[in-house]
Parts: C-alpha cells; structure tokens; sequence
C-alpha cells in the first residue's frame, strides 16, 4: 500500500522559529509532533529563497533560473513537468490548499500584471498539474488578510472564509480529508502565507464587477 504525504509548507519561516529545529519555547507544538512523527530535513538548502521561485523549485525539482522562474511574478511553464504530474502517474490523488504564487506574470511590481490570476481563480492548465481538490488563491496576501478573504476551489468558484487565516486554510485541508474516500493515495500540500510579512495589496470587487486593488 502506497503511503499517504502531507506536504505541510509556511512561509519566510526560519528554522530557528520551531522547537524540532531546537527552539526551547514551546510555540510550534503542532508542527514539531508533525515532525516527530513524520520527515524531518536535518541539511536542507533553498536554491532561492523568494517566494515564487521556490515554489517553483518545489513543484519541479528544477534550478528556478532553469524554468524561468527566477523572481516573483514569474508563472510555472506549461511544459515542465510538476510534482503533481509524478504523483498522478504513481497512482495518487493529488490536492492543494493555499498559496500558490506560480499562475501570474508581471514585468515589474510597479506595472499591472501581464497575466493576472492575483485575484481571479487560476483555470486547470496554470494549476501544475493538480487535476482535483483544489482551494487556492495564487497571491493568497492578496485575497485575504489575517482573518478573512477568500480562495478559489477546482470549478472556479470564490470559497470565502471568516476566522484566522492559518485555521482557515487548514480547514480546508481538513474538508479535502473528511471527503476522502481511500480509493487512491494522497498527496496533499497545505501551503500558509503565514509567518510571512502581512501587507495592503488587498483585491475586492469594484461597482461594475472589476477586481480592483487597496
């Protein structure tokens, strides 16, 4: 029997912040009896650390500069093959929750996006490969703050949420797991924005249907 993978993943967190990496106050009880119970990385080392390459870098197994994914607002391309692809070829079912941070392209930070899934759900080719469960925002600081905002689930359609981010998110996760019936394996990412800096690039909805920035 193939084993189920939880692939859980923060953001901008050093290893420092958890006590399976040695912290001595007890703040991340949770994560360290993930940990403990599941793989822990003892020497481990980013290719690049930015957000969106990193990913990329996770999802491909690829240098970020080898698929043009070398900074932020840089979309996966749709010839490499992902994660999710390996993973569906082996027999899995393969789910994603959170940040995504690989559909939009921008040129620049002080330019609209060229192609903008920032605010909008991200149609099944830009997805890497994740055919089922799906509850995602691409630029999930975008969509949401500390306590509300929303996700797009795998038809497309906006998935509200109310309550702390990270209990949110992994309610989520938590619904992909009460509808799971075990006729395959998983491979389920939780992927949190959080410790991540918050900031104001908030979306919502303008008068004539628009989506509109803070």
């Amino acid at each position: 029997m193939q084993p189920n993978i939880l692939f859980y993943f923060t953001d901008q967190q050093r290893a420092d912040t958890l006590g399976c990496y040695g912290q001595k106050l007890d703040i991340s009880p949770n994560l360290d009896e993930l940990a403990q119970e599941g793989v822990l990385f003892e020497n481990a080392f980013t290719a690049q650390p930015v957000c969106g390459p990193c990913r990329a870098m996770f999802q491909t197994g690829r240098y970020p500069t080898e698929i043009n994914c070398y900074r932020n607002g840089q979309p996966l391309p749709d010839d490499v093959k992902t994660v999710a692809d390996y993973m569906n070829e082996a027999g899995y079912d393969a789910a994603y929750v959170g940040k995504w941070h690989l559909a939009s392209c921008r040129d620049s930070y002080e330019e609209p996006p060229v192609i903008d899934y920032e605010c909008r759900a991200i149609p099944p080719e830009r997805r890497g490969g994740y055919r089922g469960f799906w509850r995602v925002s691409d630029v999930l600081e975008a969509t949401s703050h500390g306590y509300d905002g929303y996700v797009f689930d795998e038809e497309m359609q906006k998935r509200e949420f109310k309550g702390y981010r990270v209990d949110c998110i992994t309610d989520f996760a938590l619904e992909y797991l009460e509808q799971y019936k075990g006729e395959k394996p998983f491979f389920l990412t939780i992927s949190h924005i959080e410790p991540h800096h918050q900031n104001d690039r908030k979306c919502y909805e303008g008068p004539d249907g628009s989506k509109q920035r803070l």
